[in-house]
């Protein structure tokens, strides 16, 4: 199984027009390019979750962010994971983060990444390094996990 581990950027927004634009602007004017973007929103604050390369460019920019008074922006270890195009792969490592009780905080699909063959899968874990243990010791028989075994 493929996987990345990255940063990721949530950037917390007023719910106006505009907004998103400004992030936006800031990471081209930052020379940071977005390889992905998800957006959410609760009450009147929206979130944006960004990665994007180079990660230090953009980890300096959302520290500017901050300073100019948006946010406040929180950054937190995610894995990417390459997913197979077919039914029941989320579902897959959905049942295998359960069987080792590691929760999944949220996860979103980003139709490619550099490094990654095919689809990708963006999670976050409230266990972050077992969840890496348990996806490396994971034997997958053609993106699947082998059948019969355990992951718990």
């Amino acid at each position: 199984m493929q996987r990345i581990l990255l940063s990721e950027f949530s950037v917390y927004l007023q719910q106006r027009p505009g907004e998103l634009a400004g992030v936006l602007d800031a990471a081209k004017a930052a020379g940071v390019t977005i390889t992905s973007i998800s957006t959410t929103e609760y009450q009147d604050r929206g979130c944006v979750r960004l990665l994007g390369t180079p990660e230090t460019a953009l980890r300096q920019m959302c520290e500017s962010l901050v300073d100019a008074g948006i946010g406040p922006v929180v950054e937190a270890p995610v894995v990417v994971v390459g997913v197979e195009n077919r039914p029941g792969a989320i579902r897959d490592l959905s049942v295998l983060m359960a069987d080792n009780r590691i929760n999944i905080r949220y996860c979103y699909l980003i139709p490619s990444m550099e490094g990654i063959e095919g689809a990708a899968c963006v999670f976050r874990f409230d266990e972050h390094d077992r969840a890496v243990e348990v996806l490396d010791a994971t034997d997958w028989t053609n993106g699947e996990l082998a059948s019969g075994e355990s992951a718990a």
